[in-house]
């Protein structure tokens, strides 16, 4: 009578070592790309952090989430803002300029044009270049003695107008039934809104109609190193 026997070593089979193979093959293909996944997010990560901010020189384009609101706002009714800003030292600043006025170390040669918009890198407005330069130019703050500002009252969207008292300082009259307390911000009328004073002190006599409000300007003008400008 013929026995049939079990090969001794299974591996030996044909079709057994195929598949032994194959699972190698896969389990190999599975560390490997697992390894280069890690390695192209490590790569990937710190250019994914800085994709929002190219600066050349004096020049930086940025695109932070509230910008991107106010963008697609702007668009909505036809308008586009301009992301491209130029950053600036300050060379100058009260008390070592009177008036009110900063010297920044950005000019012509940066497309800097009077009337240039001046703010801090955080939003607030602090004023608008008045003269320019080739590498320099001088901005008067809307703090400077005797200059007028529109503005709106962001508890009560109230329009009123700033009045630069010097020193980064402002008063305006309110009638006295209009609300308004210590720290209310009052903002720019213009269509995307940004900070230019904190109101500090309120008063009011029993027999005026109107109240007297002081404001401050949102960074104290005297410890300045740098600002925004739009061109």
């Amino acid at each position: 009578m013929k026995v049939n026997y079990l090969p001794k070593n299974r591996l030996r089979h044909p079709y057994l070592r195929r598949i032994l193979v194959l699972v190698a093959i896969f389990i190999s293909g599975a560390v490997i790309f697992s390894f280069f996944d890690a390695a192209i997010i490590s790569i990937i990560s710190p250019i994914w952090k800085v994709k929002n901010i190219i600066t050349t020189g004096n020049k930086i384009l940025s695109i932070s989430p509230e910008q991107t609101q106010e963008n697609m706002l702007l668009e909505l009714v036809g308008r586009k803002q301009e992301s491209s800003i130029v950053v600036a030292a300050v060379l100058t600043h009260p008390p070592q300029t009177p008036y009110d006025v900063i010297i920044i170390d950005a000019g012509s040669n940066e497309s800097i044009t009077i009337d240039s918009q001046v703010s801090l890198p955080e939003g607030p407005i602090l004023g608008v270049v008045s003269e320019v330069f080739a590498k320099s130019a001088k901005v008067k703050l809307f703090s400077a003695s005797g200059e007028e500002t529109n503005a709106v009252l962001e508890r009560n969207n109230v329009p009123v107008t700033l009045i630069g008292a010097g020193g980064g300082n402002f008063r305006l009259a309110l009638p006295r039934d209009i609300a308004i307390e210590k720290g209310d911000r009052i903002l720019s009328p213009n269509i995307v809104s940004r900070p230019l004073a904190t109101v500090v002190d309120v008063s009011i006599r029993p027999t005026d109609s109107f109240k007297e409000v002081l404001a401050k300007s949102p960074t104290n003008i005297f410890t300045l190193r740098f600002v925004f400008v739009t061109p």
